[in-house]
């Protein structure tokens, strides 16, 4: 993570290490250390995402949804709203001085075109109607969806309930490939303006840690590791009548 926070300008360093990840959740304590560091380092590379396809900067609205800790608002030093079904969440947001508001991202309380630029970071797959709710963003926003994504090798749909182990608000439901994600962008107003695919799991560290990451993708999981994924896909969208040249689909690794 340490070789992640170089080239970050001091405000933003201190943003992101200052941060307390174990209540990053809000609803969970996330004790374990090397999770903590792991939601540090995803959000750095969100950080640098949103630096470099938004370089104009956001000259109007903001909204975050299924924002926890308005980190990403804070970034953009921006009088923005977060936005969570999760109370928690909420109180949170108030907690720290930012206008947040409890909703449901199928069913957003904003008028037509009313957002500049909205934030959806790895919420999308929590979503019983993903395209139902990029329609919905679709209508509210007026240029730009910033989204990210846990990235499986193949599309799958899990069951429901299918861990008992965690709250059913930390379920997934839909977890997507690159293709048939941008096969659903297609289905919006949106397109794809630039993405990236960014690896927080075996893409440096220790020998001995990248070999048992390598050994666990071969005979256990080839998309996970522990349990956490490893690597996640950042999409830049804007509305069709505002795109330019769209980046060449299958991501940009970095």
């Amino acid at each position: 993570m340490e070789a992640k926070l170089v080239g970050l300008e001091g405000e933003t360093r201190a943003l992101v290490t200052g941060e307390d990840e174990r209540s990053h959740y809000q609803d969970v304590v996330l004790g374990n250390a090397g999770l903590q560091n792991l939601v540090r380092s995803f959000t750095i590379d969100r950080i640098r995402f949103i630096r470099d396809v938004l370089s104009h900067g956001v000259r109007a609205s903001v909204v975050d949804l299924g924002d926890t800790n308005g980190i990403f608002l804070r970034f953009l030093d921006k009088d923005g709203i977060g936005l969570n079904i999760s109370d928690p969440a909420v109180r949170a947001l108030h907690g720290r001085g930012l206008d947040a508001i409890k909703a449901d991202v199928e069913c957003l309380p904003f008028k037509d075109g009313s957002i500049e630029t909205v934030l959806l970071f790895e919420t999308l797959e929590h979503l019983p109607n993903p395209i139902r709710a990029l329609n919905e963003i679709g209508r509210i926003c007026s240029r730009s969806l910033i989204i990210s994504i846990p990235l499986v090798t193949r599309t799958t749909i899990h069951p429901a309930q299918y861990d008992p182990f965690r709250p059913v608000t930390q379920h997934h439901i839909f977890e997507f490939s690159i293709s048939d994600f941008q096969q659903v962008i297609s289905h919006t107003p949106f397109e794809l303006e630039q993405d990236r695919v960014v690896t927080v799991l075996g893409g440096g560290g220790r020998i001995f840690d990248r070999v048992a990451i390598w050994v666990w993708s071969v005979f256990r999981e080839k998309d996970m590791f522990c349990g956490c994924f490893r690597r996640f896909y950042l999409c830049h969208l804007v509305r069709r009548e505002t795109a330019g040249p769209a980046v060449p689909s299958g991501g940009l690794t970095e």
